[in-house]
């Protein structure tokens, strides 16, 4: 569940991706970490080549910055659009130049990314109030991997990511309506123990699902099942078998 839930947040076509393998390393890289830590998978999602290539990454370049992934790692990913999200239209820009010169590597197996340095914007980079009016300094050669740290740290030291996050876990796994208490009494707390816990999701889901709010009649009965929840549950309940993979080396 916990695997879907993130291919639904940090969602991929494999249609436009149009690698078999970039798409396999990326659910693995989800299935791998999906009770681990929010920080760190979304740097590995950063760089992971399927996302590369589907939010554009790898066209990513100082003579052209591409915007695509730095303004969906804000809206959707990380920040969100929530009552105190606040980041701004040049943030977007800036963040963008940050995650110039990353490209996919096609030459090793498992496919990983390359950053070529000559394609990295090297001047400062400077982000609005919502960031504290931060500047990320530019950095020559291959120094220039730092940035993205940097630009991590920033975007995850507001405390409206930890609020996205739970508000997106409570509407997959309880209710898909969050009035005011909800938020003050839920959400918030959830935020501030997933801050506390340096964004580790375990502690967050074993706090949500042993409350007695969990089990409130109102929010019972009310998720329902998506396709593919009601396709796995009835292999299950029949105990379908399926085929074991086929080596093509073989």
């Amino acid at each position: 569940k916990m695997t879907l839930f993130w291919h639904n947040h940090f969602a991929v076509e494999a249609g436009v991706v149009g690698y078999a393998q970039a798409s396999h390393q990326y659910y693995a890289l989800l299935r791998q970490n999906c009770l681990g830590n929010f920080k760190s998978l979304t740097k590995k999602i950063t760089l992971d080549p399927a996302m590369l290539r589907y939010l554009n990454g790898y066209l990513n370049s100082k003579t052209a910055p591409d915007e695509n992934y730095a303004r969906e790692l804000q809206e959707l990913f990380t920040i969100g659009k929530g009552p105190d999200s606040a980041y701004t239209e040049d943030d977007v820009k800036a963040a963008a130049r940050v995650l110039t010169g990353y490209r996919i590597n096609p030459f090793v197996v498992p496919l990983s990314y390359v950053f070529d340095f000559t394609q990295h914007d090297t001047g400062n980079k400077t982000f609005s109030a919502f960031y504290n009016n931060r500047v990320i300094t530019g950095k020559p050669l291959n120094q220039g991997e730092q940035e993205l740290d940097e630009l991590i740290d920033m975007i995850f030291s507001t405390v409206e990511v930890a609020r996205h996050i739970c508000r997106k876990l409570y509407r997959f796994f309880v209710y898909y309506e969050i009035d005011d208490w909800v938020e003050q009494n839920v959400i918030r707390p959830l935020a501030d123990l997933l801050i506390q816990n340096n964004f580790e999701v375990r502690p967050i889901l074993i706090t949500l699902f042993g409350s007695a709010h969990f089990f409130e009649e109102r929010t019972l009965n009310c998720v329902i099942k998506s396709p593919l929840d009601y396709a796995v549950g009835m292999c299950r309940e029949f105990s379908i078998a399926f085929p074991e993979p086929v080596d093509d080396n073989g």
